[in-house]
């Protein structure tokens, strides 16, 4: 208990006189950016994986002081991810934690735990694209034919409905009402565009049908039992059935390295599940001449009006899938 007293002792004695350690501060901003959260201003996504960063951060920097923290000690933090004298290592991966670290800065100069200039602000950004190639219809039939049960429903579902694997994990059967799926898309959700109801067609309605038909009970269109469950998935408060966009990609992409789908393809250009909306948009395009945007959410012009108080209020856009697995993806 000495113990104890004399750990909260330190604590507040550094924070009143204005430091604090990196791995207090992370846990600090974790805790903001949650609150943030569940008001609506950050999509889940985001929170999650600025929490990747957090976790990395309080590994490499916990320790330090974070007033103590200069440009050249997240330079070389950046540098193990990605040296840009060498070209070793992610790019892409650098760039993302030196975007998160700009953003754990900026909150720890509003709470007066730093001072001057933002320390991540001036680190090199390499800004090299994404050179992610698009799926043509035989490697992504290959990797269906490979693909266990569930994940061949999420496939047929990427296609058909064309939504980003977040909202793909979240949709649930509850939310199929008078023959069509309402859905609220996260990152959309401050634009009209983001409530979509699409029209259960008899195509549709098959794959609906192969998700309920494995006899598994689970609120999700898309779910698995897993082997086992972690802490951290218990933590969430998900049901146990539930797939996380994360743990879809990583099954995707075992699949898809496991057949070799894309052979002429470097490991960056290799297509992940997400690129399943781009084929089927593109399928879609091709047989209707026109393109899907109603049902992908997606809008020319930012819209202001935003329905999220009164339910009764908002407006629902209206989509139809037109594609045929069998025909469009030559089955």
């Amino acid at each position: 208990m000495n113990d104890k007293f004399e750990q909260r002792f330190e604590i507040e004695k550094l924070l009143g006189s204005g430091l604090i350690k990196m791995d207090m501060l992370c846990e600090e901003y974790r805790a903001y950016i949650k609150q943030q959260l569940t008001e609506d201003k950050l999509a889940k996504s985001t929170v999650d994986n600025r929490g990747y960063t957090l976790d990395r951060v309080k590994i490499e920097l916990g320790a330090l002081y974070a007033r103590d923290i200069k440009t050249i000690d997240i330079t070389r933090y950046l540098n193990e991810m990605y040296n840009p004298k060498t070209g070793e290592g992610a790019a892409r991966s650098r760039d993302v934690h030196r975007g998160h670290l700009t953003y754990l800065f900026k909150y720890a100069l509003q709470q007066g735990y730093v001072e001057g200039i933002n320390p991540a602000e001036p680190c090199l950004i390499i800004g090299n694209k994404r050179v992610m190639k698009r799926h043509t219809i035989e490697g992504w039939n290959a990797i269906y034919n490979a693909a266990p049960y569930w994940l061949q429903n999420a496939m047929d579902l990427a296609v058909l409905i064309l939504q980003r694997r977040s909202d793909l994990c979240d949709i649930k059967f509850s939310d199929i009402k008078d023959g069509h799926i309402k859905l609220i898309q996260k990152k959309s959700r401050r634009h009209d565009s983001a409530y979509i109801e699409i029209e259960v067609t008899p195509e549709l309605a098959k794959v609906i049908q192969r998700c309920k038909a494995d006899n598994v009970l689970s609120p999700y269109l898309i779910h698995r039992v897993p082997n086992k469950r972690t802490k951290a998935a218990i933590d969430t408060g998900n049901h146990r059935t539930y797939i996380t966009p994360a743990f879809l990609s990583r099954a995707f992409k075992e699949v898809r390295d496991s057949i070799n789908a894309y052979p002429d393809y470097a490991s960056e250009e290799q297509p992940g599940i997400h690129q399943g909306k781009a084929l089927g948009s593109k399928l879609y395009k091709r047989k209707f001449g026109e393109s899907a945007t109603t049902m992908a959410g997606h809008s020319s012009v930012e819209m202001t009006n935003f329905y999220e108080e009164d339910p009764d209020d908002i407006q629902w856009r209206k989509a139809v899938p037109k594609l045929s697995l069998k025909t469009d993806l030559k089955r």
